[in-house]
């Protein structure tokens, strides 16, 4: 159940017990079937010797005079009766009348959230309210921490976490759809935008921005680095087919020198030129090699920008995650605190809390969440604690 605290009495959580009712089997019907521990009475008609008072032991039995030992375990209050005459019958040949109640049955435990965890004796009919009345109501603190100073204190701490607690929600969720996004997947639908969660993705928002003007910057040298690479290349194109003009022309001249029909300074120009030309190329081939690295580097800032935004991202996750788990663990304490040393406090800041009944049957160590009203038996063991509603 969900309440909002108040002041909560042993007398309140009696008369609450005496209301309660349930639907499981009561240890008192006829179908109780006897465990060890359980004392039984046992009466035998006109044989005192053979009655009194006997607990079951660990093997299951029970010791009776003249008979021995009586295996019980599992049976309930009429078997037992039976097999008590029918081994009366087997040994002395003789009917007998058997009687047999339950004396005292084994204890039921109660921790957790009460006032005086313990063992407590099992009564037919008990409910989970009602052990936890015989264990005193839940917890209360102690009067000297209870001062108007705590409690002052704790309010302001619980409105802190809770603040804080509201924020590292909401910057851890910013953060994981801004991932989501990365990663191409559409982000869990929110009910609404609250204020803060607005502010929270203009701040994921703004971090966007940056990293996108980064890539647009790296692209733009890229893009400017091709524009480069391609009018150099077009300047080579010029370059060589001057080259190869110039060593045509060097070509026939050195023929025609070579029949006195050109003059020596005619073909040392055309050399000149194919050097000028040659140192060209040169050139423009180490221009080039240069923009291919503009671009190269330009694009490796791009995948950089981009990894690091990436790490950043699941880096501010994680923190917040962590952040979320601390403020939540103060958050309960504070809670904690409010709640046993002022409900009436701990309800004006609006903070509900579920009571949980948690109850082992049997020896499980799996426990089965039970309601108020829920019947319990012998050996039973009730956990009682209190788990905060987050709003």
């Amino acid at each position: 159940m969900v309440v909002f605290l108040r002041k909560f009495s042993v007398s309140t959580a009696l008369v609450l017990a005496l209301s309660l009712s349930g639907g499981a089997v009561r240890a008192d019907t006829p179908d109780y079937n006897v465990d060890v521990g359980d004392r039984l009475t046992i009466s035998v008609y006109g044989k005192p010797e053979m009655s009194g008072t006997f607990q079951v032991r660990a093997d299951g039995n029970i010791a009776l005079h003249l008979l021995g030992p009586v295996n019980v375990l599992g049976l309930t209050m009429r078997e037992i009766e039976e097999r008590i005459e029918s081994e009366a019958r087997d040994r002395f040949s003789s009917r007998e009348s058997v009687l047999v109640d339950m004396l005292e049955y084994r204890d039921v435990f109660v921790l957790g959230a009460v006032d005086t965890p313990g063992a407590y004796e099992f009564r037919p009919g008990m409910t989970v309210m009602k052990a936890v009345a015989m264990a005193g109501g839940f917890e209360r603190i102690q009067e000297e921490m209870s001062s108007d100073r705590d409690i002052r204190t704790a309010r302001n701490t619980l409105a802190e976490a809770q603040s804080r607690l509201t924020f590292a929600i909401s910057e851890r969720d910013a953060l994981a759809r801004e991932l989501a996004r990365l990663d191409g997947v559409a982000p869990e639908a929110k009910a609404a935008d609250a204020p803060l969660d607005l502010q929270q993705d203009q701040l994921v928002g703004l971090r966007r921005s940056l990293m996108q003007d980064l890539l647009e910057g790296a692209s733009m040298r890229s893009m400017l680095a091709d524009e480069e690479a391609g009018m150099l290349d077009q300047r080579r194109e010029l370059i060589n087919e001057r080259l190869d003009a110039t060593q045509e022309q060097l070509e026939s001249m050195q023929e025609l020198e070579s029949r006195g029909l050109a003059r020596k300074e005619q073909t040392l120009g055309l050399k000149i030129d194919l050097s000028e030309y040659n140192a060209d190329l040169l050139e423009v081939a180490a221009f080039v090699s240069r923009a291919k690295q503009t671009r190269a580097n330009a694009e490796s800032d791009i995948q950089e920008a981009q990894t690091e935004y990436r790490l950043n991202l699941l880096q501010d996750k994680l923190e917040a995650d962590q952040r979320v788990a601390q403020e939540q663990t103060d958050l309960e304490m504070a809670l904690d605190f409010l709640r046993l040393a002022s409900p009436a406090a701990a309800a004006d800041m609006g903070e509900a809390v579920e009571t949980i009944y948690e109850l082992y049957r049997n020896g499980s160590d799996t426990p089965e969440r039970v309601p108020p009203t829920a019947l319990l038996g012998p050996e039973d063991v009730l956990q009682v604690r209190f788990e905060a509603v987050m709003q």
